[in-house]
């Protein structure tokens, strides 16, 4: 049998070949991608410092550098850029497409030569909705049909996110392909962020679990940041993409805000780290800050919180490893999680700095570890339900188990109140009464037989005993008191014909023997006592009358006090009424007169 270390590991080691084998398989096909038009088209770029170059200018310049196959590693540049594209391939009997792969450029212009002058087109979030590109994720061109491939494509740009890009030339078929392509990869990956997001956002309302209503806030950022990155709103049409583009770091900044508020709350930073959950309580106030100053003061402040963002990866990692190290996270789950977040990361600054060259198969699979990673957080999230469901079963089996105690508890309590000179004095009535009439006698002891095998049966522990069961034990009782005091005691028992009823056991003895005892007895003639069982509309009526001395009122509301050396009292019942059903008992006494206890039992209690 493997141990439980050994298993652990297996998981671990089994989710890093799934990842791996994943990626392995994505950059087979980014390579033969990247591969296909390499030769196809060759490209220069150029520093214009000054800023005011025109197209004439740099027709004629010499200060241009070739750059490797078709794509630009270029990062944030505080000039302007400009690139010189030629096309060593191109079919003019095909309708063509010449595409840019990088959704967030700011201001890029493209001259496209005709036989006569240049066709200018421009894109960028800079000009909103009057770009000239069309409805594709990226921004691309169809190139006109008096275009002349012998000369040279002229761009020019400016971002503030990196010119990190890959120019590309397709025909019609492969465009349409390309676009279906998109639309339902980015589709399939959309659908699953948004159902993750309204699944915990119902379920963190109904039971009101603030953790799920964090990874809601965390997938929503996600959502946003990859319809930024992506670029597929450029395909829906939708009129604010632009906008989702110009504020892609804001965007940023609100999902690094969001890993940190869901991470204090799954890894309960608060307990488990307190050190690191310091730090994230900073960042939660730095990145708000950050946010305002980005939208209002100026957009490359965007920077700061992208510096910050890294932060709480290092912060993330530490949490794992330590979390690791003391087998606090052992989740599988988690973990997967914690992986391909690292590896979106490092695929992410890899594309930034310009050592991948930015291809939307990696700005796919981006998106598509954001999907399962956030996916591998709801499956930790149903672990915490299911964690919290047994928890729930194991309280619930120990509440079963006290409640059982508890009766246990009660009944040996109440059987522990029985007066010992009770049974004192009836054996001394029976060794009276043996010698003169033996068949009296043999019902005394029968009775006290009955009443002491109801009192000491401890194989019977049921909470509810029927009705006729406790007036069985009443009228035992009520036997022997009346052989012991002689033309003292009348019993009448007013119970409704064919009544179904379960009452607790010893409820109703008690305030018979209450009210032989201290009521009857202490009269000087004889006295009644009435016990009274009737079905109502709503529930049941259960009272015990005396015509004994009665009670004074100062003394009837003490009764229902708990006071030392009382016995089982009144004050016991009333108790164990309130803790069932909700009532409790009513005196109702005059002095001199007689006193009546009684409660209401409601119908919908009975079992």
């Amino acid at each position: 049998m493997r141990s439980e270390s050994t298993t652990f590991l297996i998981k671990i080691m089994t989710i890093i070949l799934a990842i791996s084998l994943c990626t392995a398989f994505v950059f087979v096909i980014y390579f033969q991608d990247a591969n296909k038009s390499k030769d196809d088209i060759s490209m220069e770029i150029l520093k214009d410092r000054s800023g005011n170059m025109t197209l004439s200018d740099v027709k004629v310049s010499d200060q241009f550098v070739a750059l490797p196959d078709n794509y630009s590693k270029v990062g944030y540049s505080p000039v302007r850029l400009w690139f010189k594209i030629k096309l060593n391939r191109y079919n003019a009997d095909e309708i063509n497409y010449l595409s840019i792969n990088n959704p967030l450029f700011e201001d890029v212009t493209i001259y496209l030569p005709t036989s006569n002058d240049y066709i200018t087109e421009h894109f960028g979030y800079a000009y909103k909705s009057n770009s000239d590109e069309i409805g594709y994720v990226y921004p691309a061109f169809q190139i006109p049909p008096h275009f002349d491939h012998n000369q040279y494509i002229y761009m020019t740009s400016q971002s503030l996110y990196g010119q990190n890009f890959i120019v590309g030339l397709v025909n019609y078929d492969l465009f349409r392909k390309t676009s279906m392509i998109n639309v339902w990869v980015g589709g399939i990956l959309f659908g699953v962020l948004a159902a993750l997001f309204f699944y915990h956002l119902i379920t963190g309302l109904a039971i009101k679990n603030k953790t799920f209503i964090k990874y809601c806030f965390f997938v929503f950022t996600t959502l946003l940041w990859n319809a930024a990155t992506t670029g597929l709103l450029n395909i829906t049409g939708f009129k604010y993409a632009y906008w989702i583009a110009e504020y892609s770091a804001g965007i940023g900044i609100l999902m690094s805000l969001a890993i940190v508020i869901f991470m204090r709350a799954i890894f309960q930073t608060q307990t488990r780290f307190p050190k690191i959950d310091f730090c994230l309580k900073l960042l939660i106030v730095y990145f708000p800050i950050n946010l305002l100053l980005f939208l209002f003061i100026n957009k490359e402040l965007g920077a700061f919180g992208a510096g910050a963002s890294s932060v709480v990866y290092v912060l993330y990692f530490i949490i794992m490893f330590k979390g690791l190290r003391n087998k606090t996270i052992r989740s599988p789950q988690l973990i997967t999680a914690w992986l391909l977040f690292i590896l979106s990361i490092i695929l992410f600054d890899l594309m930034v700095f310009g050592v991948l060259p930015q291809s939307y198969i990696i700005i796919y699979y981006l998106f598509f570890l954001s999907g399962v990673s956030a996916t591998a957080f709801a499956l930790s999230l149903a672990e915490i339900i299911n964690n919290l469901n047994e928890e729930k079963q194991r309280n619930q089996i120990r509440f079963e188990n006290s409640e059982i105690q508890s009766r246990q508890f009660e009944l040996a309590f109440i059987r522990a109140q029985m007066d010992p000179h009770f049974v004192h004095n009836t054996l001394n009535v029976i060794e009276g009464v043996i010698a003169d009439n033996q068949e009296k006698a043999g019902n005394l002891v029968n009775d006290l037989s009955h009443y002491l095998r109801n009192i000491f049966d401890y194989s019977n522990s049921e909470r509810y005993i029927s009705i006729h069961d406790e007036l069985d034990a009443v009228k035992f009782y009520v036997r022997i008191e009346q052989a012991r005091f002689p033309d003292k005691i009348v019993a009448n028992y007013d119970i409704d014909p064919g009544i179904q009823l379960k009452v607790p056991r010893f409820v109703i003895q008690p305030l018979v023997e209450n009210a032989i005892k201290h009521g009857i007895r202490k009269r000087k003639i004889a006295g009644t006592v009435t016990i009274t069982v009737k079905e109502l509309e709503k529930g049941y009526f259960i009272a015990v009358e005396d015509d004994g001395i009665g009670i004074e009122d100062a003394n009837k509301y003490k009764l229902l006090e708990y006071s030392p050396g009382k016995g089982i009292g009144l004050a016991s019942i009333n108790a164990r009424l309130k803790a069932e059903y909700g009532t409790q008992l009513q005196i109702v006494s005059e002095k001199g007169k007689g006193t009546s206890v009684r409660f209401d039992i409601p119908i919908k209690e009975q079992l």
